[in-house]
């Protein structure tokens, strides 16, 4: 196609035109892809578990007789109740009761001056 019959302006607002309707279409299609594996993995996630046969209910057990005494906590010395009442509780929230505190010890105080350089180094603004 000779493109010398068209002005400048007419070939740029063909060219910006096209490059427009190729952009949609392609987000159109990326869209389409998305909401297709969307709803493969809702379908995968939502397939119904096949059910195990009924099983004749077992007969109650008999209470434990004693529950087994917890070790203490090892608190360090110096570390307040209310300092050690959250922690425990900011872990009970994160792992929803499933951890276990043995103990509560603070961390080292000071860095040795080699590290304390190099975190002074490595946090310096630009």
């Amino acid at each position: 196609m000779d493109l010398s019959s068209f002005s400048t302006p007419e070939i740029a607002v063909a060219m910006v035109f096209t490059g427009l309707v190729v952009v949609f279409c392609a987000l159109v299609g990326l869209w389409f892809i998305v909401a297709l594996f969307g709803k493969a993995f809702e379908a995968f996630q939502n397939k119904p578990k096949p059910s195990a046969p009924a099983a004749p209910p077992a007969p109650k057990a008999a209470p434990p007789a004693a529950p087994a005494a917890k070790a203490p906590m090892k608190i360090e010395q110096g570390i307040g109740d209310e300092t050690v009442a959250a922690i425990v509780a900011a872990i009970t929230a994160m792992t929803g009761g499933k951890a276990v505190i043995r103990s509560v010890k603070r961390s080292r105080e000071a860095r040795s001056n080699w590290a304390q350089a190099g975190v002074v180094q490595n946090t310096q603004p630009f």
